[in-house]
């Protein structure tokens, strides 16, 4: 493999764990009040929005790493946003 494939696939998955990670915590949040146990889904939503956090950190130190300047929003943040807009709000 050559370095853009490389890069590629790097960018890929981040974009795609970003988009799971939204789209949890939409689904998560959307149904926190329909289960037994309400406070244990609040830390089930609060552990994803940690986690996508971090995603979104690695994304930024990435990167800069490859043009060594962070822009406003990294490209595989913005693609996971677009990927994971809710078209059902207004």
């Amino acid at each position: 493999m050559t370095t853009k494939e490389i890069n590629d696939r790097i960018e890929a998955m981040l974009i795609a764990k970003i988009a799971s990670h939204r789209l949890d915590i939409r689904m998560h949040f959307k149904n926190r009040h329909t289960v037994a146990w309400p406070e244990l889904k609040y830390n089930t939503i609060t552990g994803y929005i940690n986690t996508l956090k971090v995603w979104m950190e690695m994304a930024k130190l990435i990167e800069k790493a490859y043009d060594g300047f962070v822009p406003s929003e990294p490209y595989a943040t913005y693609t996971a946003k677009k990927l994971t807009h809710d078209t059902t709000r207004t």
